[in-house]
């Protein structure tokens, strides 16, 4: 709470006795007096948080702050120092612009926040220009201290040699993609990750390959300084990031007073690149296109959607969803393909909070062990500190206790600056709805859209509940994907980690193979029942129980009819203008995370499976003869309902089998209008890679490469093979390799990724193909459906009128 202006006056002497505000003039004083909040702490009260954003930084007047750092979330944490009165505390916010530790008052204590700008402005104003160049220079030495305190470098250093990388430590900032540093370059720093995630790689035929990943509080660069060598590697910041910079001279210096120093700090660090390798490692071992091709997404994300594709039948239901509930879809099926290993988060047995907003991230009970092939498609994934809220003008864009981004419509402009600012273009630039509200006096045609978690409505979001196969979903990768937990330093929490594969997908509701085993033995149940009653004369189809099963028909049909409400009706179940719960999470009880939700529809669809077997089992025991149907609207609508039950069932299998034997042969989830663009892609890549190279890699693509691309039965034959496309390449590799008899390996430079496009180019067609299988089964089946449920109405009017 805040100090009133009658017990302020107490805490100035202190306050500006401050080592950093002592220099300032009368005037200077006066100003950040205007400027500052003084507020009054609880014990144990917190005054920010580990990771928090922060533009100021604070003074203690009275009492005791103690600040203490965590290197991963939920790890371990370590004392950094204690500020007393005159003490300043929270700088580094003025450098990183993010907390890097946790700062709580141990007893009552009063603080002085300060906005770092005005303090700067004050300091200038008072005619000491050089004196705020020194005042910053004293914030960022502290903010440098409090940074290094929380690494190992910085807790085996003695008080000496932090005073020597203090003085002489340097801060820079890497934008997403630029390089700290390149591979050959001369070696005059080692750097400390403040803020951030730089990717150790290397380049080899224009393939990057990455060797370790450094997060905050990691240091790198130190191995060739020893040994006085160019770089190795390249480092390149995989996000927004923060580096403090030592000079060689420094680091050479501390080595010589201390020889035991950095082999001790470089055995902290190769046991991080020993645990890396090994988790990167197994991930590789899986598929070329793992979850590590883009770790600072997954590092930020809060909520990331995620599809399934051994389970999605490419229906597009999500996407149908979203535009169906904004008029624009915020939903684009298009993104990067990865393949992760899942952390179930099923909920406990009698967990009703849980069950209420509960999703299975695999609901096989045989997959939760092994790798999953997931798409992520363009939408917004709510990131711990977005950068689009940041660079928004009007401050249109805010983000709720639960992590919520969302947009205010009437603050938007349309100006754009969000959607340029957002890494992974989830931001959409659409016209503004007629009836949606706009900024005072701006007219304002544009609007910026995004997903926001359907938060104005009781259930959501709508592509999740919309989906029939529950392939689609939104997860906290960090808790939910275990490698990047590890990879990251994270540890998933016990109620997480609790609720692991023991509760298999028994305990999941609605599964489909029970449903259609029980609908099957039911629908040959009663038309074996059927069918041997007529054959002996029991009953007719006119009356009795004939009668009654061709009742039950009609009315099954009507609930097979019925599946396409819910969909169709999305707005009206949903439940717009209520406020759903922004902060359930898996054990209901964190505020803090993100609400979960499963499919709606999944129910819907399970019994729509089970229906249609039991309507045909009626349909059986009220025909006297299915075999030989007679040429009345009876004997046409037994027609139609077979020829709409085996293309249900053909449908329903497709759903079954295809999704998992289509993610295994497509290195890009495509729509049905990206097959012609992505094969010329394929094709000038190919040929690309083959201009101006060796004559014997030319000759290997004459004689082995093309051929196996231009194959017309190439891909079935790899839709029969069953194989993975990185087991197709090793396979044609080795062909090439036979072929050689191990001579001139020395001038195959590029083969790999000659061999990886031709094993593209033969897998497309076949992609193709199921995917079209997949989208045309199910006009055939609709249509085969509304012919049965005609001719249904049809029989009835003359069934009746007959008597």
């Amino acid at each position: 709470m805040n100090v009133s202006p009658q017990d302020s006056a107490t805490f100035l002497r202190s306050l500006f006795e401050s080592p950093v505000l002592r220099a300032l003039d009368a005037r200077g004083r006066q100003e950040i007096e205007a400027a500052m909040k003084l507020v009054r702490l609880l014990p144990g009260e917190a005054v920010y948080a580990q990771g928090d954003r922060g533009d100021s930084f604070f003074v203690t007047c009275a009492g005791t702050v103690r600040i203490a750092a965590a290197r991963s979330r939920g790890g371990e944490r370590t004392l950094l120092r204690d500020a007393g009165p005159g003490d300043s505390f929270g700088e580094e916010a003025t450098v990183i612009g993010r907390r890097q530790a946790d700062a709580a008052a141990i007893g009552a204590a009063i603080v002085a926040e300060i906005p770092v700008h005005l303090f700067r402005r004050a300091a200038v104003r008072s005619g000491k220009g050089e004196l705020a160049d020194k005042m910053v220079r004293t914030l960022e030495r502290a903010a440098a201290r409090d940074v290094l305190g929380g690494t190992p470098l910085g807790q085996n250093l003695d008080e000496h040699g932090l005073d020597a990388v203090l003085d002489a430590v340097t801060f820079h900032t890497f934008a997403r993609g630029q390089t700290v540093y390149r591979q050959g370059d001369a070696s005059t720093s080692l750097f400390v990750v403040g803020d951030g995630l730089i990717q150790i790689q290397t380049e080899d035929d224009d393939r990057v390959r990455v060797r370790a990943y450094v997060a905050r509080g990691d240091f790198f660069g130190d191995e060739e300084l020893e040994t006085a060598t160019p770089r190795a590697a390249s480092a390149v910041a995989n996000g927004p990031s923060t580096v403090l910079a030592v000079p060689a001279r420094v680091v050479r210096a501390l080595a010589s007073r201390d020889p035991q120093l950095f082999p001790e700090l470089r055995r902290v660090a190769l046991g991080l690149g020993d645990k890396q390798r090994g988790v990167v490692g197994a991930a590789a071992k899986n598929a070329t296109q793992h979850v590590f091709r883009d770790l600072y997404r997954v590092q930020v994300a809060r909520s990331l959607l995620v599809i399934d594709l051994d389970s999605c039948v490419r229906c597009g239901q999500c996407s149908w969803a979203c535009g169906a509930v904004y008029g624009t879809s915020r939903l684009v099926r298009r993104g990067d393909k990865v393949v992760t290993h899942a952390a179930p988060t099923l909920p406990a047995a009698g967990d009703h909070a849980a069950d209420a907003t509960f999703d299975v991230f695999r609901m096989r009970a045989g997959d939760i062990a092994g790798p999953t092939s997931l798409l992520l498609p363009s939408s917004c994934q709510h990131c711990e500190n977005p950068a689009c809220m940041v660079d928004c003008p009007t401050g249109a864009i805010g983000k709720d206790p639960s992590g919520e981004v969302f947009i205010r419509e009437e603050l938007c402009t349309g100006c754009g600056a969000c959607a340029r600012a957002c890494p992974w273009t989830n931001i959409q630039i659409a016209p503004r709805p007629a009836d949606a509200p706009r900024p005072a006096g701006i007219p304002a045609e544009a609007l910026a859209v995004k997903c926001d978690l359907c938060r104005t409505y009781e259930r959501g979001p709508a592509c999740v509940q919309a989906c029939p196969t529950n392939a689609i979903l939104r997860i906290d990768p960090q808790e939910d994907w275990s490698e990047v937990g590890l990879l990251l330093g994270q540890r998933q929490s016990e109620k997480v980690r609790g609720k692991d594969a023991a509760r298999s997908a028994a305990s999941a509701p609605w599964q489909a193979w029970p449903v259609m085993l029980g609908a099957t033995l039911a629908a040959l149940a009663i038309g074996l029942v059927g069918a041997v009653m007529v054959e002996r004369g029991h009953f007719s189809p006119a009356r009795g129980a004939g009668l009654a099963a061709g009742w039950a028909c009609g009315i099954t049909l009507l609930l097979l009819l019925s599946y396409a409400l819910p969909k169709r009706a999305i707005r009206g179940w949903m439940k717009l203008g209520g406020r759903r719960n922004p902060g359930v999470s898996v054990d209901g009880a964190d505020g803090n995370r993100l609400r979960r939700s499963s499919s709606a529809t999944r129910p819907h669809y399970i019994a729509h499976l089970g229906l249609g077997l039991i309507s045909l089992g009626f349909a059986l025991a009220h025909t006297p003869h299915p075999l030989s149907p007679r040429a009345t609207s009876g004997g046409a609508l037994v027609v139609a309902l077979f020829v709409a039950g085996l293309s249900g069932i053909a449908l329903g299998l497709a759903y079954a089998v295809l999704p998992k034997r289509l993610s295994r042969i497509e290195r890009t989830p495509l729509l049905p209008e990206d097959f012609a663009r992505e094969k010329d892609a394929l094709s000038t890549r190919l040929f690309k890679n083959l201009s101006g190279r060796d004559p014997l890699l030319k000759a290997v693509a004459d004689k082995v490469l093309l051929p196996y691309a231009r194959n017309p039965i190439g891909p079935l034959l790899l839709l029969a093979g069953g194989r993975e496309l990185r087991l197709e390449q090793r396979a044609l590799r080795s062909r090439i390799d036979v072929a050689l008899e191990g001579r001139g390996n020395d001038r195959l430079g590029g083969v790999d990724e000659l061999v990886r496009t031709a094993v593209e180019l033969r897998a497309l067609p076949a992609q193709r193909l199921l995917t079209s299988i997949l989208r045309v089964l199910l006009p055939i089946h609709v249509v085969a459906f509304a012919m049965a449920f005609a001719l249904l109405v049809v029989h009835m009017v003359n069934a009746l009128g007959g008597k």
